[in-house]
């Protein structure tokens, strides 16, 4: 695959295919992104009454998912990737605008249910055009494309919105998340060509049932672990990052002599992932298409998190102790990309749409668990226990993907 820059791709290529659904994708989800900035300071003026609703508004899109991703997966199976692309979009615009018009809660519960909705569409449509775009030997690459690129929308809206929020309110912030959803349906409509994944078996792979299919230990294991695995990266270390930075720190860092309170911080932390995803993303799924093999990369990525989940509740100086915290940040980008690369591996050589979907429902259930269990541990026990058995968990993972891996090294 040639090495030049994302703005010079072809559009009627696979690789520009890819961009161009990631940067659909990015358009969608400014408006999303906002709303872990925004709400949780600007929350009386949405119309919500107490930060728990801001909690609960924050989760339901991912609660909705659970029972929304095998019906998608439905869809997908006969109705191809333009269509629910551009459906996609239209949505995104519509729900950025009731944002900007919400005023109780009910509204933003229904809104969040539709944007679980949404995102599932994208979600799903995003991997199955990298598994047409992709061959067994770039498929690592492609998913980190897709993913470095459209988490441009995540740095976009998370660094826009707290800007607009502030400056001019929240609704002006959503309506400007809105026009830039807009520009996703152009793509949709003009650029992107149709992918019709299928419900059968791939081509020239042996004839998986779909009963041999749910006793298959490599999609048990792949299933299983990317779950954990995002349970404790993107929902417990993530949702826990300011309580965390509280725990060591009290109300406030103080950087260079400036005070920064918690939650500042925290954010800062987390936007720097999105700004170094376009770039990261796809050299890690370079580096697990070649010698060394995702198999290999993902157990090794599973070690080093579950170390510097132990060195960072060490009492350690604010520098080292950042600079940890930012290692935590780059094993997030390289699990992710692995965990799709891996998924998509699987999905390859079986039933493409049946994988795809129970892939993305495991991770939604990780996702959602993250945040309950881990606020539930560190209330019961307390954050040094909660993270000591992040890491135990993430270790164990790590010594099963070493010793015995699930799956054959992958290219």
């Amino acid at each position: 695959m040639p090495e030049d820059d994302m703005t010079h791709a072809d559009p009627a290529s696979g690789r520009g295919q890819v961009i161009l659904f990631a940067l659909l994708t990015a358009a969608c989800v400014a408006g999303d992104a906002m709303l872990y900035v925004t709400l949780p300071v600007h929350w009386r003026e949405a119309g919500l009454d107490s930060l728990w609703e801001v909690g609960l508004v924050l989760s339901l899109n991912r609660l909705a998912r659970l029972p929304l991703n095998p019906v998608i997966g439905w869809v997908y199976s006969r109705v191809d990737t333009k269509i629910c692309a551009t459906v996609a979009a239209a949505l995104s615009v519509l729900i950025c605008a009731g944002y900007a018009c919400a005023g109780s809660l009910a509204a933003w519960a229904a809104l969040r249910v539709l944007w679980g909705l949404c995102w599932s569409l994208l979600k799903l449509g995003g991997l199955f055009t990298v598994m047409d775009a992709a061959g067994k030997n770039d498929r690592g690459y492609f998913i980190g494309l897709y993913t470095g690129t459209y988490r441009l929308g995540n740095l976009a809206g998370m660094l826009g919105g707290g800007l607009l929020a502030d400056a001019a309110g929240l609704r002006w912030a959503f309506w400007a998340g809105a026009a830039t959803a807009a520009l996703a349906l152009p793509m949709a409509l003009f650029l992107l060509r149709g992918v019709r994944p299928s419900a059968d078996a791939a081509p020239n792979a042996p004839r998986f049932s779909m009963l041999s299919l749910l006793r298959s230990k490599e999609l048990f294991w792949v299933l299983f672990t990317c779950l954990a695995v995002t349970l404790i990266i993107e929902g417990f270390f993530m949702s826990t990052l300011s309580a965390l930075m509280a725990h060591h720190w009290g109300d406030a860092v103080t950087v260079l002599g400036v005070s920064v309170g918690c939650a500042t911080a925290a954010g800062f932390v987390q936007s720097l992932r999105w700004g170094w995803d376009p770039l990261l993303s796809p050299l890690v799924g370079r580096l697990s298409d070649g010698r060394f093999g995702r198999v290999a990369m993902f157990a090794g990525g599973c070690w080093i998190a579950s170390a510097l989940l132990v060195l960072i509740m060490l009492p350690l100086s604010l520098a080292p102790w950042l600079a940890l915290l930012i290692a935590v940040e780059v094993c997030c980008t390289a699990m992710t990309t692995l965990s799709d690369a891996l998924a998509t591996d699987v999905a390859s050589r079986t039933r493409p749409v049946f994988v795809i979907t129970a892939y993305t429902l495991a991770l939604d259930l990780g996702a959602a668990l993250g945040p309950l269990g881990g606020f539930f541990i560190i209330s019961q026990w307390g954050m040094e226990t909660a993270y000591a058995l992040a890491a135990l968990l993430l270790a164990l993972f790590a010594l099963r993907w070493s010793v015995r891996p699930p799956l054959k090294k992958t290219k």
